[in-house]
């Protein structure tokens, strides 16, 4: 008699998995909270449902956290739900959103390269609405979404990504001017993207980023000043767009323009740049993985992760781009302590040299 073929494993509705992957500890959490929810709401009137959520919520904080991790979830999994879901999270949460905006930073931070296309669509949405809401710290996860946008990438789900957390920014400018790290945060990543979105057919997705860049740096100049000197460096490499053009030569010869506080280049050249600028132009993943190598892997065998990082970042054209800011992540982020220096783990300078030796095209630094 045969023996009965193994089921295979179901799959969950929020992350990628193969049959081999042990179960998503966070997504069988979540999971159980959806349960949780279900079952004090089956059968019941949309009233009685959000009068039984708001009574369950009062029981205490373990309570409060499984319902609203619950409705959270069902907001990622549940488009059709998802409105409602998150009328009934506005109103039984007891702390101003706090649990929720935890585990959407954990999920960006941890889990993002893996959600399904479901869940990343209805992640961004609900990022817009705590923004439309004016949930207190939805500029943390804002700015945390920005992160994942990778540079150097023209992938379709990228594209859409940096389309639509800018969305985002525009449809909410008044709120993304009461955030001054955000307003230099966003200048900075999308100065950036503007470089790699050249192209014909993405020219009507960089004109929006050029008149967001240009409306907030004409508008907010002092509050990008906390960008640094590498503002200067992300400003030449765009100068020749007409608008950014223009901005430019006020940068240069009409400093008063901008701000009657901003005295000239000299001021933004003698600032130095954040490393939390630096590293927001990498995603997670990627920093990550050279810290890893920076700080785990021996000198000698380096090839075999090198070969892995090129292969999922640095294998097309458009990627090499991105080199330029791997180097400046590691020279400005990456400060190894002096056990690491005197050991045999991977030094810098061998990164930063495969880095260069490596790359296919040449880049504007």
């Amino acid at each position: 008699m045969e023996p009965a073929p193994a089921k295979a494993k179901p799959q969950g509705r929020l992350v990628v998995s193969t049959p081999l992957d042990a179960k998503d500890e966070l997504e069988e959490r979540l999971e159980r909270c959806v349960g949780i929810v279900q079952s004090l709401t089956n059968g019941l009137s949309e009233r009685e449902a959000n009068d039984a959520l708001t009574a369950n919520v009062c029981k205490g904080q373990q309570q409060h956290e499984e319902v609203c991790l619950g409705l959270f979830t069902l907001v990622l999994t549940e488009p059709s739900q998802a409105q409602r879901c998150y009328r009934d999270l506005t109103l039984v949460n007891r702390d101003g959103m706090n649990v929720v905006l935890v585990k959407i930073n954990q999920i960006l931070m941890e889990k993002f390269l893996k959600l399904q296309d479901v869940p990343r669509t209805q992640l961004v949405w609900l990022v817009r609405e705590l923004v439309k809401s004016g949930v207190i710290g939805a500029d943390g996860v804002v700015m945390t979404l920005l992160k994942q946008v990778a540079g150097g990438d023209i992938s379709t789900k990228n594209l859409w990504l940096a389309e639509s957390v800018l969305d985002i920014l525009l449809e909410q400018k008044e709120w993304v001017l009461k955030s001054g790290m955000l307003i230099a945060m966003s200048v900075y990543t999308y100065l950036r993207l503007i470089v790699d979105h050249g192209v014909p057919n993405l020219l009507p997705l960089r004109q929006k980023e050029v008149d967001f860049c240009i409306s907030m740096l004409r508008e907010k100049f002092m509050e990008c000043l906390i960008i640094g000197r590498d503002l200067v460096r992300l400003l030449q490499n765009v100068a020749r767009i007409p608008e950014m053009e223009l901005l430019w030569r006020d940068l240069l010869h009409n400093p008063q323009v901008l701000s009657p506080q901003f005295t000239g280049v000299l001021q933004l050249l003698t600032a130095r740049t954040s490393r939390k600028f630096l590293a927001c132009r990498l995603t997670p993943d990627m920093e990550t993985k050279l810290l890893f190598m920076t700080s785990r892997v021996r000198f000698g065998q380096q090839k075999r992760y090198q070969d892995w990082f090129q292969r999922q970042y640095l294998s097309t054209a458009e990627s090499q781009s991105l080199r330029c800011d791997l180097i400046r992540y590691i020279c400005g982020v990456v400060h190894p302590s002096n056990e690491v220096l005197s050991s045999d783990i991977l030094p810098r300078w061998a990164i930063i040299g495969w880095l260069l030796t490596t790359c296919t095209v040449r880049e504007p630094a």
